[in-house]
């Protein structure tokens, strides 16, 4: 079976709007989910994501840490309360597993914690960016 990616902007990504618990074929679902074929080990697991390190990192220390639902790319994120302290979470997992590896380290660079691929034309967004982009309006009380 041919495996797709959650974030890649594969055909199946592109065709799917919504989110979905989770899809076949997807090796991100396959690890999240803990399938049977995933041999991924976790550096770190919640009800909302999971973490482990990269297959083939570009970076001494580089972690993946994707939600367990399926998200097809960053622009099915919208400005809501539930997706912005989801990817808030994610980047929090990040910083704290980047921590716990180099405690004594200089001040790591955040600009490098970095989202998804933005679809078919490949690219990342910084972290911080997307939570700007995805922050909900404020709620106006009467």
């Amino acid at each position: 079976m041919r495996k797709t990616f959650c974030f890649g902007g594969s055909r199946l990504a592109r065709r799917m709007s919504e989110r979905a618990p989770m899809v076949d074929g997807c090796v991100f679902c396959d690890i999240a989910r803990r399938g049977p074929t995933s041999t991924t080990a976790l550096l770190y697991s919640d009800d909302k994501v999971v973490a482990f390190r990269d297959i083939n990192p570009s970076a001494f220390r580089h972690y993946l840490v994707i939600p367990i639902d399926h998200i097809p790319t960053v622009n099915s994120l919208h400005k809501t309360k539930d997706d912005h302290q989801l990817v808030s979470h994610m980047v929090k997992v990040g910083k704290d597993l980047l921590n716990q590896d180099a405690p004594n380290s200089e001040e790591h660079s955040w600009r490098q914690v970095k989202y998804t691929p933005l679809g078919p034309l490949g690219g990342f967004i910084e972290a911080e960016k997307l939570l700007e982009r995805i922050k909900p309006e404020a709620e106006v009380y009467s």
